[in-house]
């Protein structure tokens, strides 16, 4: 694949538009999270456990791409605050098998989360400004260019 100036330049425009879109959206989900008290790891602890119960450590590792040090240490903030709690610990020694529940206030924070979800309204508004037409094209050629992304 040869790679002249102008197809350079493309790539860089479309990579640049997605990182501004994720810096944004991920700005308004720091700010939501903010708001409940929460950094941006714990809300989205909370937020996996609320729709995956009973998830491990190591499960919460995989699906946030970090280590089981800085899971450990969101979760035990977590368990401090009462909207987490270690199920299985006396009986496996391994932190990244510890599975995982909300208490009844980590659902709540994790249902208030949801309803602050300043990125989703963000993007919302943002979305107003497009026809359903656009809309789809979007999402279709976002879904091709992830298929892509995913096969190379």
């Amino acid at each position: 694949m040869e790679l002249s100036e102008d197809k350079v330049k493309r790539v860089q425009e479309v990579l640049g538009s997605y990182w501004a879109i994720n810096r944004i959206t991920a700005k308004h989900a720091e700010q939501n999270a903010l708001s409940l008290g929460l950094s941006l790891q714990q809300m989205a602890i909370i937020n996996i456990l609320y729709t995956r119960p009973d998830s491990t450590i190591d499960d919460l590792k995989k699906k946030l791409f970090t280590s089981t040090e800085v899971i450990t240490a969101n979760v035990n903030g977590l368990v401090h605050g009462r909207l987490v709690e270690k199920l299985n610990t006396a009986f496996v020694e391994n932190a990244d098998a510890w599975r995982l529940q909300l208490t009844d206030k980590g659902r709540e924070m994790s249902e208030r989360s949801t309803q602050n979800a300043f990125a989703y309204k963000a993007m919302m508004k943002a979305l107003e400004e497009l026809d359903d037409e656009e809309i789809d094209k979007l999402i279709e050629i976002n879904h091709k260019i992830e298929k892509l992304l995913k096969t190379d």
